[in-house]
């Protein structure tokens, strides 16, 4: 029997039917038909989530399905992290970097390391990457890895593409060149190599996450 497996892409950028958002629709959909898969897309455009302020409530004080002392747009996305056996992140590039969006959502995810019921929960699960930039140079690799950084932090397994070392990575503009072609928003789709280091991506954490599973069953 294959294993069932269950995708959540976080969508880390402000706008909403941007380039980030479509690649990572994309993505997902790219798993649409497989034997046993389903996904789920969340995204951070509302600003519902806010920064972890450093309390340490969770250290202590969780108590059934409470994560966070600050009740905001994350407490809705907590259920659906711990359910998915597979998370893929997706940021825009700024300044060589993630986007604020993504890095407060990953900031409150200290729940898995030190909140005395959450800690661990997702150890073992499959974690993946994408980010998109305006154009060469720009900082994709440091924003994959600074995401990728945070799945090592609660151990994880990272899926890498065939196309890339740390994940998808892809460009919103012609060529990653600054280009423009009239009225077309969405550039990052016509990125033919871009879109397809970061569906390699996911495919590779649904592989590695059936693996994951199926050993464990086996135990």
């Amino acid at each position: 029997m294959i294993p069932e497996v269950r995708i959540l892409g976080v969508c880390g950028s402000p706008v909403r039917g941007g380039n980030v958002e479509a690649l990572l629709e994309r993505v997902l959909y790219s798993q649409d038909g497989q034997p046993g898969v389903s996904f789920k897309m969340a995204t951070l455009a509302d600003g519902g989530v806010g920064d972890c302020i450093h309390c340490n409530w969770c250290l202590r004080k969780q108590e059934g399905s409470r994560r966070c002392s600050v009740d905001d747009g994350m407490t809705a996305l907590y259920p659906l992290v711990e359910e998915a056996d597979v998370l893929l992140f997706a940021t825009p590039v700024y300044f060589g970097r993630l986007s604020g969006h993504i890095a407060a959502f990953i900031d409150r995810l200290r729940v898995y390391v030190h909140g005395n019921v959450s800690a661990g929960m997702l150890r073992n699960k499959v974690g993946g990457s994408m980010a998109v930039a305006w154009f060469r140079m720009a900082g994709l690799e440091m924003a994959l890895i600074t995401m990728n950084q945070f799945f090592y932090a609660v151990n994880m397994v990272i899926a890498s593409s065939e196309m890339g070392l740390q994940g998808g990575s892809a460009f919103s503009s012609l060529q990653g060149m600054g280009g423009r072609d009239g009225d077309d928003r969405l550039l990052v789709l016509r990125d033919e190599l871009g879109t397809a280091s970061a569906v390699s991506t996911l495919s590779r954490a649904v592989e590695l996450a059936r693996i994951i599973k199926a050993g464990t069953a086996a135990l």
